[in-house]
């Protein structure tokens, strides 16, 4: 039935105004903070710069009903902005696509018993790169980009795949569950990003590739507990 079926969409546009920008000609703009791990050491700033985001966003969900459930969501989108020196540059967050499918099912044996079993797939545009100032990064121990080119280049996408299970056991006030949450099962290292660290031995870059979570899984043990009021 459609009855437990919905899609919605979103057309959005949004544009940025007095962003605050260095005060010399290069690529430093605000709309990119909290993008990574690098500490920030503001200098002079105005409020010169702009930005732009754009996209589609749609979802496709089927509510839990007939044991199972789906939620589907993709969204296409582009990031833009203009530093002080007026070169339109992607932000640090124009990964340009995000997609997510989440699946589950109950088998329920009695009232009493159940198991539901889920997964989830996440597939998301890679994070955005420039190349990295060595003289620049060894002078202020950070990791530092040349204006040149910044954030032309795209690490590969990200992909995740994550499995759940769990064993339900309902009573009268109270509800258990034990179960494993298998974290990135295939054990994909998804990159993220540049780091820098500094080393002892010279002839090594302290520039390096680091990378996300591998393949984690995760025994839980949860209980519920219902409380009700009494009535007056």
């Amino acid at each position: 039935p459609l009855e437990d079926l919905r899609i919605k969409s979103e057309i959005y546009f949004q544009q940025l105004y007095n962003v605050p920008v260095s005060i010399y000609n290069n690529s430093f703009s605000m709309v990119n903070q909290g993008s990574g791990f690098q500490r920030f050491f503001p200098d002079s700033l105005q409020n010169t710069g702009t930005a732009q985001n754009y996209g589609l966003e749609v979802t496709l969900e089927k509510f839990f009903t007939k044991k199972w459930f789906l939620l589907f969501n993709i969204s296409l989108y582009d990031s833009k902005y203009r530093g002080n020196d007026g070169v339109i540059r992607n932000t640090d967050f124009n990964g340009g696509f995000t997609a997510n499918l989440l699946v589950g099912k109950e088998f329920k044996f009695n009232d009493k018993h159940s198991i539901v079993a889920s997964t989830k797939i996440t597939w998301v545009g890679g994070k955005r790169y420039g190349i990295v100032d060595d003289s620049l990064s060894n002078y202020y121990q950070e990791l530092v980009f040349q204006d040149t080119l910044y954030n032309e280049f795209q690490f590969r996408n990200y992909f995740r795949l994550d499995l759940k299970i769990a064993y339900k056991v309902n009573s009268k006030g109270v509800s258990h569950e034990l179960g494993f949450d298998l974290v990135n099962v295939l054990n994909i290292q998804n990159i993220l990003g540049y780091s820098y660290a500094p080393q002892p031995n010279p002839a090594v870059s302290p520039v390096n590739l680091s990378y996300q979570l591998g393949f984690l899984p995760v025994f839980y043990y949860k209980i519920d507990f219902k409380v009700r009021r009494k009535k007056d």
